[in-house]
């Protein structure tokens, strides 16, 4: 009956282990977001610095011996409960926002821009020596194993393993953030972390366990709500942090991963790209007697179209927090009934549904860091152009170089082109700076198409075959302005 605690417990710490493990994987994706981006480039870097030093660990941990160190002799158990302590030490700061914010202020203003840089000095500091230290548990636990099959014990401690990893996967993702949210998620893993060091100490007031605890604390210090709230966070979920504040004009302001989302106040002013597409596509038709089938991808805080309480409204955002947010901070009021709000992927939402629309507005792309990749591509235009209406039309928000000297600019265009040939181009400023050299230089850039028959046509005037005089629209004088002229 002893053995078969003893063999229980130590599979509850693989367990626990292999959850930490992943589940710190990815929180450190998560949480760097507002930070980095969400592009495949920062998450490869971020699985990396974890898959290496579990591998590093996992081999080292198995040529481990106990060892004196400072005096004491460091058994295998002591080493354990020592890679806990250092990892949830380094873990504090890596995986807390309020400590996070203020890292990667100081790499920015210490002019460290690249955000390719800034996820590797990240992912070198708080992740590579706590995944290292703990990829050495299964190894270091494997020693207390000495009884048992080689081959067996192997094959279950890796089972056990993988489960653990397997919750850390989908529980903390699927469950406690969508429930308790990111911050509270991050501090789950300092209790199981505590958890493992009470499990693992003989005596269980002994001041590594208390160091632990104290830890647990700090983690819930730091990341409590009333911490968030100093940067004006009202929500952190696995998909946004989301902040709201007030400007120096009392616009109230909605800010989605560090990014100016929306703004809004009472006499309804907006984004002034906002106001220009409501003014060019909304206007127009406001008066009319049938109404009009619009889709919004990029939810923000549903400020486009607020006002129109006519016209049929669908939404789509993969955050349903958006709602909840923008009703109760920035619009100060419900959606109105024609207003339908649809908290799914984008392409999923135009996969499964063959609703067509008059328009649909395509506003999901926040500042440079949290593009969504999987929205810029020819697939996706395309996918946009099945559900357009004849004489429908699509008009894009991008922030990028107005004057294309970026490549991201000029790659993004050629894309748009070739889903929505013959298009326009607004870019929507204050003072469009034409001489700029900066490639930074970004600018809410409104692409606007309309599905016409024969818009596909790529036929060309050369000095050869010249069709101008047949092409050109032919309209009949108007005699009276003539009459005037003479």
């Amino acid at each position: 009956m002893i053995k078969f605690n003893r063999t229980l417990l130590l599979f509850i710490v693989i367990i626990i282990e292999g959850y930490v493990v992943l589940s710190t994987e990815l929180l450190a994706i998560r949480q760097t977001i507002p930070f980095v981006g969400s592009g495949t480039d920062t998450v490869s870097i971020i699985i990396a610095a974890v898959l290496m030093p579990l591998a590093f660990g996992y081999y080292f941990g198995g040529r481990w011996r106990p060892k004196r160190f400072m005096g004491k002799l460091l058994t295998v158990r002591k080493k354990l409960i020592l890679n806990i302590i250092i990892s949830a030490f380094i873990l504090l700061v890596g995986m807390s926002y309020t400590l996070l914010n203020g890292f990667f202020i100081t790499l920015i203003n210490l002019d460290l821009t690249n955000r390719i840089a800034l996820t590797t000095v990240y992912s070198l500091l708080f992740l590579v020596v706590p995944v290292y230290l703990l990829g050495q548990t299964i190894p270091l636990v494997s020693n207390f194993f000495t009884s048992e099959k080689l081959s067996a014990i192997t094959g279950r401690m890796l089972f056990f393993s993988t489960v653990g990893s397997f919750m850390g996967a989908v529980f903390s993702t699927l469950v406690l953030m969508a429930t308790i949210g990111v911050h509270y998620t991050v501090c789950v893993n300092f209790i199981l972390m505590a958890i493992l060091v009470t499990l693992l100490s003989k005596k269980k007031t002994s001041e590594m366990v208390l160091v632990s605890y104290t830890l647990v604390v700090c983690a819930f210090f730091l990341n409590s709500t009333s911490a968030l709230s100093t940067f004006n966070i009202v929500e952190n979920n696995k998909y946004n942090t989301i902040s709201v504040f007030r400007d120096k004009q009392g616009m109230r302001n909605m800010s989605i991963n560090n990014n100016a989302s929306s703004r809004y106040n009472d006499a309804g002013r907006k984004h002034e790209y906002i106001e220009f597409i409501e003014r060019i596509a909304i206007d127009p038709i406001r008066n009319e007697e049938k109404p009009r089938d619009i889709l919004v991808i990029g939810a923000g805080a549903f400020t486009f179209g607020h006002e129109d309480g006519f016209h049929h409204y669908d939404y789509v955002d993969i955050d349903k927090a958006l709602r909840k947010v923008a009703e109760e901070y920035i619009l100060k009021s419900r959606l109105k009934d024609n207003k339908t709000f649809y908290p799914i992927p984008a392409r999923a939402y135009l996969t499964k549904t063959k609703k067509k629309y008059d328009l649909i507005m395509l506003d999901a792309f926040l500042g440079d860091l949290t593009i969504p990749e999987h929205l810029v591509t020819v697939e996706f235009f395309a996918q946009v152009k099945e559900h357009l209406k004849e004489k429908g039309v699509v008009i894009a928000n991008f922030g990028s170089s107005p004057n294309f000297l970026s490549p991201f600019s000029r790659h993004l265009d050629n894309t748009f082109r070739t889903a929505f040939p013959h298009i326009s181009r607004h870019v929507v400023l204050e003072k469009y700076k034409i001489w700029d050299d900066d490639p930074g230089y970004a600018a809410n850039s409104i692409y606007i198409y309309r599905n016409q028959p024969d818009n596909d046509s790529d036929e060309l005037y050369t000095d050869n075959k010249n069709r101008i005089f047949y092409d050109k629209p032919h309209s009949k004088p108007n005699y009276r302005q003539l009459k005037k002229a003479q």
